[in-house]
């Protein structure tokens, strides 16, 4: 006899293109979605509650009935069975505190945001576990890989990655996502997952430099190698496993951003490319560029865990030098 699924509760915090998307998703999968975005921006919410779509950030989709738009970050979290962190993961730590209290025993909960906190260099998912009272703390979850928000909405075949510290979590996410259009391949590595979901967008910038410099696939692809081997060196100087940086959550997810006309980091650095200073380039693109806060969070790393990442230090350069961006990257590919 065939189990019978029990749709859910979920609460989705974040409505930006990645949190919508997931939203779809779970709607479609025929679950409750109650989707909240912060004070500050609340014309995604208003634009789903009025039209349908969410015109801000995920333009020309039909989004299901299914969704909710919620203004008040309690009503979304109100009976939630599981919730998905889709917030920049700079505030994290303030929504989590914030929202803990609220949070409905045995509930789910997943990080989709990829990120650290700058100041205390903490994951999101320790970030999450840190915050929530003991019963929750092993419910924590992350997914990550190779998913451009718009493909997705489009139901463009999508793999990625899910990690928890849990069998019975991993299979949960699973059970509410997996479609014909996306599937989630368990891992046991956070750490590595965590990393490559994080620092990904670092080296997206070098690439989209190479836009901006009129190098091709032969200069990225000798790129992509070298940071392939950084985030690998990181992973397994932080506890993880190697081999994560040659899955989904590594390479897959580094390449489908860095090659993705449509990222926010690439774009950002085909600017950086041209030579556009750095706070025009980052009000050009008119999102978070989470690359440049993870570029000072990589290097910190390597430095507490003794790893040379001389790639993601010439990105740092570019970033922070007063010195032309265009030709401290020449320079550096002058002397690989």
């Amino acid at each position: 006899m065939q189990k019978i699924k029990i749709k859910k509760i979920i609460a989705v915090l974040g409505a930006g293109n990645m949190g919508t998307v997931i939203a779809q998703v779970l709607a479609e999968n025929g679950h409750k979605v109650n989707l909240w975005n912060w004070e500050g921006d609340i014309d995604p919410l208003k634009q789903i509650e009025k039209f349908q779509e969410n015109k801000k950030y995920l333009p020309g989709i039909k989004l299901s009935s299914n969704i909710k738009a919620c203004f008040k970050i309690t009503e979304a979290l109100n009976n939630a069975d599981m919730i998905f962190f889709a917030v920049p993961s700079n505030v994290m730590k303030n929504i989590v505190s914030f929202v803990a209290k609220n949070i409905k025993d045995k509930a789910i909960l997943v990080d989709v945001s990829k990120g650290l906190d700058p100041k205390t260099l903490s994951f999101v998912t320790s970030l999450i576990a840190k915050h929530v009272r003991p019963s929750l703390k092993g419910n924590v979850a992350t997914i990550s890989g190779p998913a451009v928000a718009k493909q997705i909405a489009l139901h463009q075949y999508t793999v990625m990655n899910v990690a928890s510290k849990k069998h019975s979590v991993v299979n949960k996410v699973m059970e509410v996502m997996n479609n014909n259009y996306l599937k989630l391949i368990p891992c046991n590595d956070i750490i590595g997952v965590e990393v490559g979901g994080s620092f990904k967008n670092v080296y997206t910038i070098a690439i989209g430099m190479c836009d901006g410099l009129g190098y091709g696939l032969n200069t990225k692809a000798a790129l992509l190698t070298l940071a392939i081997k950084e985030m690998a060196d990181l992973i397994q100087a932080m506890g993880g496993k190697r081999k994560t940086a040659y899955g989904l959550a590594g390479i897959g997810d580094l390449i489908g951003t860095s090659l993705c006309d449509d990222s926010r980091n690439r774009t950002f650095g085909e600017y950086l490319g041209k030579n556009i200073p750095k706070e025009q380039a980052i009000k050009k693109v008119k999102q978070v560029v989470e690359g440049i806060e993870a570029t000072k969070c990589l290097i910190k790393l390597s430095k507490k865990y003794n790893i040379q990442t001389p790639f993601a230090k010439m990105i740092y350069q570019c970033l922070e030098s007063k010195k032309n961006p265009s030709k401290i990257f020449k320079d550096f590919l002058q002397n690989l």
